[in-house]
């Protein structure tokens, strides 16, 4: 996969769980992903991360929108551990 094939920016995290296969490919081509989500969709999106063995959270952010209705947002960015590094 060229560099311009591949997937750029961050991956908005809807209620519909598209993310979910958007982050299994990014995983397998970039060194780090970062995840956005907002209202409660940060729960499953966190809930999903922490269940995950392979995955660690490098940087997690949360704020609130300029738009208060929109609630809080929640910026994390994971990395696949590598099969053989010391944990």
């Amino acid at each position: 996969m060229s560099d311009n094939e591949r997937p750029k920016g961050m991956i908005f995290c809807g209620r519909d769980g598209k993310w979910k296969e958007q982050l299994e490919k990014r995983l397998q081509t970039d060194e780090r992903v970062t995840l956005t989500a907002l209202g409660d969709v940060r729960y499953d999106v966190m809930r999903f991360v922490e269940g995950r063995k392979d995955v660690k959270v490098v940087k997690l952010e949360t704020r609130y929108m300029k738009s208060r209705e929109k609630g809080l947002g929640l910026k994390v960015t994971v990395q696949k551990l590598s099969t053989y590094a010391c944990s």
